[in-house]
Order: structure tokens, then C-alpha cells, then sequence
């Protein structure tokens, strides 16, 4: 089992602390949990979860964080930018990332139906 910390995060769209502190990336990391947790239908905790789970943990509150520094808003798995332009790869990265999660939710989803029909 492993724990989402505020580095990692960062590390995911190349942002430092000096962009964007621990207090408002971790924040960053229990909402994008929630959020997650409410997709699957069960709760996740960022300090005890699979790589799979980190890795979706990581890359929602990623994308939050990057919203932030650069003055933009993100809910769920939508965010905007306003008027700010992103740079091309950075818009590619955080698409690649949002297209990670969904995929993780959708596994996620998949994955507890077939619990529950059981043999």
C-alpha cells in the first residue's frame, strides 16, 4: 500500500513548492479523494491505497493544483482556464491525465459490478 503525498503531485505536471504549497496540494489531494471515492462507490484513502489508486489520486489533484498556479477553477473532472492561455503541451499533459482517471473510475465501476454478481 502506498500514500499520495504533495510531492508527487507536483512532480505530475512539473510544478514546485514555491508554485504551490503542501496546505493547498494536499487540500487538493483529500478532494480529489472524495470526489473519486463518490465515482467508485467506495472510500479511498490517500495515505493507504493501491498504486492504482494513487496514480488516479495523483493525477486529479495534479490537474487541481495546475488550475490553481495558473488562476483557473477545477470541479470533478472539468476545469477551465478563463481567458489564460495553457501552453500545448501542458494542455496535452493534462488531458492525458484526465483520460487516465476516467479510465480508472470506469475499471473501478467495472471491477464492483463483478463483485457484487458474485458466481
Amino acid at each position: 500500500m502506498v500514500a499520495v503525498t504533495a510531492d508527487q503531485i507536483r512532480k505530475r505536471l512539473g510544478l514546485s513548492e514555491s508554485d504551490i504549497g503542501d496546505t493547498d496540494v494536499l487540500a487538493f489531494r483529500d478532494e480529489a479523494t472524495a470526489f473519486l471515492s463518490e465515482e467508485i462507490g467506495r472510500t479511498l484513502d490517500a495515505s493507504n491505497c493501491t498504486e492504482a489508486e494513487a496514480n488516479a489520486i495523483r493525477n486529479l489533484a495534479a490537474i487541481y493544483s495546475y488550475c490553481k498556479v495558473i488562476g483557473g477553477s477545477a470541479v470533478g473532472l472539468d476545469f477551465s482556464v478563463g481567458d489564460l492561455r495553457v501552453s500545448p503541451n501542458a494542455g496535452k499533459q493534462l488531458e492525458f491525465l484526465r483520460e487516465q482517471i476516467e479510465r480508472f473510475i470506469t475499471r473501478q465501476k467495472r471491477l464492483g459490478i463483478s463483485l457484487l454478481e458474485g458466481p
